[in-house]
């Protein structure tokens, strides 16, 4: 047996014990469930599959778009563009384009470490970059920082990831962001491909399928046994009043779906929702950039919104005179403004997030009959 063959045969493994975790103690509750939990593995391959394998060498560099409305993962939200590239800290790395007139604009750096943890290196987003009048801009990557570069990020020995992220107030009206990235100096075309490098690809491949959906299922959990806190700067946990407290879980664990630190998060798991319950979501607006309330399956998946109402970002939210929000979470409309549809899910995740906020997160969770 080749090589080759040798690697497609683990991967076949791999996705096989991908399967069981959907259809473990982690995995699907219910019939629908289990088949989102299913479909929710081919997206993952979906895109390791051009992430890893047809943009897996770090000398040849290009972005894979993660999420549209049919490849989801790790908690995608809906108002936001994700780009991830592989790198390597053995080379140096240019990247150019167009600010365009999206809200926020930022790069965050992540390694991988030996355990197939994840751990972010850096940050820098368009508060910090240089941006021409014409919205140019270039950011530099590397262990050491380039003769004449201008913006500047570092890439630590484990560093393998590059995630580009755009959030959108109001999609219709802003303009995308365009970038490329490319090593310096050029490594020339790329050599014919070769049994060793495809299996190398399809270990990864296998690895991070099956790591991505027992670390989303893992997480969702643990969702539903803690309490809630919030979660900002990729790294610690906070209570409302924003003084550190101790964590509901293992901060190495959401790193594991890559946050990014300029987001404050904050959510509530809910199981057994009845036909006649709902879950109340409300807080104080927060001061921010950009925000958003929307529902995340076991899976970490975002619902369809495509055809129904499972997200709701602060330009949909109606904010009373005294600052506050209130927002219902049924499987049918209360009637009473702000509503986001279950589409009939009895269980699932509710993620709330602030993009540049000032202050913390002053959010609250509770169940009433409907």
């Amino acid at each position: 047996m080749g090589d080759a063959e040798a690697a497609f045969e683990r991967l076949l493994e791999r996705l096989r014990a991908t399967a069981a975790i959907v259809s473990g103690p982690l995995g699907g509750r219910t019939d629908r469930e289990r088949a989102e939990g299913f479909r929710h593995i081919t997206r993952v391959l979906s895109i390791a599959t051009e992430m890893l394998v047809e943009k897996g060498d770090p000398a040849q560099p290009a972005f894979t778009r993660w999420m549209t409305a049919y490849r989801k993962m790790y908690g995608d939200n809906p108002g936001t563009v994700y780009d991830a590239a592989i790198i390597s800290p053995e080379r140096t790395y240019r990247i150019a384009g167009n600010r365009g007139t999206c809200a926020y604009l930022g790069f965050c750096l992540y390694a991988t470490t030996p355990q197939g943890g994840k751990r972010i290196v850096g940050n820098l987003d368009d508060d910090e970059l240089d941006i021409g009048a014409d919205g140019s801009f270039e950011l530099w990557l590397g262990k050491s920082k380039p003769a004449g570069a201008g913006d500047f990020l570092a890439l630590d020995d484990e560093t393998t990831e590059v995630m580009v992220r755009q959030y959108f107030v109001d999609p219709e009206q802003e303009t995308q962001a365009t970038y490329t990235i490319e090593t310096v100096p050029p490594a020339g075309p790329p050599a014919p491909l070769t049994e060793a490098q495809i299996a190398a690809r399809l270990d990864a491949l296998g690895a991070y399928v099956h790591d991505t959906v027992e670390a989303e299922t893992t997480l969702s959990a643990l969702s539903a046994s803690i309490t809630t806190a919030v979660f900002r700067a990729g790294k610690e946990y906070v209570d409302a009043h924003g003084a550190p407290t101790d964590p509901p879980l293992d901060a190495s664990v959401v790193v594991r779906v890559m946050p990014t630190p300029a987001i404050q998060y904050s959510g509530s798991w809910f199981d057994d929702l009845g036909d006649d319950e709902v879950l109340v979501v409300e807080g104080v607006a927060p001061t921010c950039r950009y925000w958003s309330v929307q529902l995340l399956t076991r899976f970490m998946e975002s619902g369809d919104w495509l055809h129904a109402p499972v997200f709701l970002s602060g330009k949909d939210i109606a904010v009373g005179a005294d600052g506050r929000f209130h927002i219902d979470i049924a499987h049918r409309d209360p009637g009473r403004g702000n509503w986001i549809d279950t589409t009939g899910l009895p269980s699932g995740n509710v993620a709330v997030r602030a993009l540049k906020a000032t202050g913390t997160l002053d959010v609250q969770f509770r169940r009433e009959k409907n």
